[in-house]
């Protein structure tokens, strides 16, 4: 891994102010705030594979996907991974460790050559200390993640796996798709292990739901990607997969 240290080019920091505006860690953050943090902004680049860190690893810093891709992902004491995403160009990471100081609390690693933006704890800590409203802002954002959880283990303990995929078809849509003749084009690539790694099951039993779901016209799959025909009849489905 190659890191290039210091403080941010005036190019750097308007890349990195673009990539923190649209997360969800800091958007609607006011604009002299976005760039004290953007300032602080470095690069680290990872090669297809190599790990960025691991579970258990001492917090360093946050960070932010510029190209390729990063897989964070957790692992059981039977030894069976569970992803619990997989960050696109954009996202914005490590907001756990990050705050606490403590270990991290999933593995991250590249999928395919990666360039990374990132803002050491020390020195986010040293604007953290001193604007009361970034320390407002984050607490906004920490109950937001408090309530992602929550729903998460609800989906868990009360969707069936067609209720769960669909749901997560239904968040990627909305965070990584784009405009398609057909319907909604889902951007980030996505290999059906990967979404049952998500889902906590089966490559081959993804596929089956993913078939069930074309066959009723509510998806297709081009070109390496999915691409959502009818959004509004993967909800209906939803919403009964929620009542039963």
């Amino acid at each position: 891994m190659n890191s290039v240290p210091g403080t941010a080019t005036p190019q750097l920091a308007k890349i990195a102010s673009r990539i923190l505006a649209g997360s969800f860690l800091f958007e609607d953050l006011d604009p002299e705030l976005l760039s004290q943090l953007s300032d602080q902004a470095s690069v680290k680049r990872m090669d297809d594979g190599e790990f960025l860190f691991k579970k258990g690893a001492p917090a360093d810093g946050l960070y932010a996907v510029e190209a390729g891709k990063v897989r964070i992902s957790t692992v059981s004491d039977s030894g069976k991974e569970i992803v619990l995403n997989v960050l696109a160009p954009g996202a914005v990471f490590g907001e756990i460790a990050l705050l606490d100081g403590e270990a991290r609390t999933a593995t991250a690693r590249a999928v395919g050559p990666t360039r990374l933006l990132f803002i050491s704890r020390d020195d986010f800590f040293v604007i953290f200390d001193r604007e009361a409203p970034l320390r407002r802002h984050i607490t906004a954002l920490l109950c937001r993640r408090l309530r992602w959880v929550s729903d998460l283990l609800e989906d868990a303990n009360f969707l069936d796996l067609t209720g769960r995929l669909i749901k997560r078809l239904l968040w990627l849509a909305e965070r990584h798709g784009g405009p398609d003749p057909e319907g909604i084009r889902i951007a980030l690539p996505l290999s059906q292990q990967e979404l049952g790694l998500m889902l906590g099951v089966t490559r081959e039993a993804v596929n089956k739901k993913l078939r069930d779901l074309e066959k009723r016209d509510l998806i297709t799959r081009r070109d390496g990607r999915l691409v959502i025909r009818d959004r509004d009849g993967l909800k209906d489905l939803l919403a009964d997969a929620i009542k039963s």
